[in-house]
């Protein structure tokens, strides 16, 4: 038979526990300082450009738009403050998804989309995608980077494929654009 001390010690370790649980941190704490770009083979063209002005890069080549949450949700408590997504070079934007991302980034956090430029028939439909998913929300929460307007005149920046940015002239000029908004922006 259970005595009535260890009744007693037990209930007394499930208040400590329970009371644990409710001292955790909030949920709406803020996000850890910093800033990601998250993209595809075009990412990853600039990426020794975007870490030399304090991003960190995870790109895959081919990655999709629909693979976005998943990566986000990979980084847990650990996804920074600033998060710039480059995708849909590979194929559409879902404007459900792009929503869904930034609902799922939080309100703390701001969501840097970047046009994307490349030669297929889905580029002007992303773009518009991403511009309506931006103007979905208010305030300062999405903006849009608009590397698609920025490039449009030197196609010298580009390797032939016309959307993979050369490393001595594109990269550059890209990451420098993405710098310079988030820094404006970012805050």
């Amino acid at each position: 038979m259970i005595s009535l001390r260890i009744l007693s010690a037990v209930a007394a370790v499930g208040a400590l526990a329970i009371s644990t649980l409710v001292a955790a941190p909030a949920a709406s704490a803020q996000p850890p300082a910093g800033r990601i770009l998250i993209g595809d083979s075009v990412a990853g063209m600039n990426a020794n450009a975007l870490r030399a002005r304090g991003f960190r890069v995870d790109y895959t080549v081919s990655r999709q738009f629909s693979a976005l949450p998943g990566v986000m949700r990979s980084y847990g408590s650990r996804l920074p403050r600033n998060i710039v997504v480059h995708l849909g070079t590979n194929g559409p934007i879902s404007l459900a998804t792009c929503r869904a991302v930034v609902k799922q980034a939080g309100p703390k956090r701001r969501v840097f989309f970047v046009t994307i430029r490349v030669p297929r028939s889905w580029e002007g439909a992303n773009n518009a995608t991403l511009r309506s998913c931006d103007r979905s929300f208010k305030g300062k929460r999405v903006r849009i980077i608009d590397w698609h307007r920025a490039s449009d005149r030197h196609p010298s920046w580009f390797y032939p494929d016309g959307f993979h940015p050369r490393e001595s002239s594109g990269a550059i000029r890209y990451a420098n654009l993405i710098d310079r908004v988030v820094d404006r922006f970012g805050r």
